[in-house]
């Protein structure tokens, strides 16, 4: 009886981890999805931009951000 409760308890605790990580990895394809128009308009306006700098800055942040979050995914 025992051993099926731990069984059941491991497959909810899979089952956790799974919708945790779908959930990040949902997270991190917005996280690319705007680096990636972050650098469209980068390229688009360039140094023209008044904004450059702080896009630049901003797409720093999100890198480093879903890095970390990448990081974290991995040691679920």
């Amino acid at each position: 009886m025992s051993d099926r409760l731990i069984e059941e308890n491991d497959i909810s605790v899979d089952e956790t981890k799974q919708q945790a990580i779908a959930k990040h990895y949902s997270d991190m394809k917005v996280m690319s999805n705007l680096i990636d128009a972050i650098d469209a308009y980068l390229i688009r306006f360039g140094r023209t931009s008044n904004v450059h700098d702080d896009c630049f800055d901003l797409k720093l942040q999100l890198i480093k951000n879903r890095n970390q979050l990448q990081d974290w995914v991995d040691k679920i």
